[in-house]
């Protein structure tokens, strides 16, 4: 287990809270293995199978529980924010944070998030970490498109709201401002689509 968190570079602190209780056992030289948590690790509590071996003879399988401690400072989200919320708008703060919250996550680099979004709601006082962010599609859900429609010779320009996030060559619905009809429309720039 201190092994594993080795390998992450984790210094938390592991605390034995329910060690092995007494136990009766036959006559013959006792040898105790400490077997690997199963699971997420690390995590806040974990059961450690231990198994009792009596002359190389396993006997009894039984469980010590720990308790593990992992507080750093880290970025944390400064107020509470919807999911597709782009990053840009975020304000993060330092924080101590239990991170035996959230396995071997990392936390983001807030320097490195231009051009991503929040993919889920997220609260104030959470760590910031790097899987809660993806990156903005070309047309995002709810925003603002520019919609061209080309019929031979004529280009007509005029705005509406997608109704879908999409990459550039995907179809997205869109709405024009000025209809409440739901046309289909090729995203072909940055918030920009066409009526093919």
């Amino acid at each position: 287990m201190v092994a594993r968190l080795r390998d992450i570079r984790s210094q938390a602190r592991v605390v034995a809270i329910e060690g092995l209780r007494d136990q009766v056992l036959p006559a013959g030289r006792v040898k105790l293995e400490v077997g690997s948590i199963a699971g997420r690790w690390p995590r806040a509590r974990a059961g450690v199978p231990v198994r009792v071996l009596i002359d190389g003879r396993n006997v009894r399988t039984l469980t010590a529980w720990v308790s593990l401690s992992d507080v750093r400072s880290v970025p944390t989200y400064a107020e509470n924010t919807s999911a597709r919320s782009p990053a840009e708008t975020l304000h993060l703060v330092p924080g101590d944070v239990d991170m035996t919250c959230c396995g071997d996550a990392q936390v983001v680099d807030a320097d490195a998030l231009s051009g991503l979004r929040v993919r889920r709601a997220v609260r104030a006082g959470e760590p910031a970490l790097q899987s809660d962010f993806e990156p903005m599609p070309d047309v995002a859900e709810r925003q603002s498109v520019g919609i061209e429609v080309v019929r031979g010779t004529v280009r007509v320009t005029t705005t509406g709201i997608a109704l879908g996030d999409a990459r550039i060559g995907q179809i997205v619905s869109v709405r024009p401002d000025a209809s409440t009809d739901v046309v289909k429309a090729r995203v072909i720039d940055k918030q920009k689509v066409i009526l093919e």
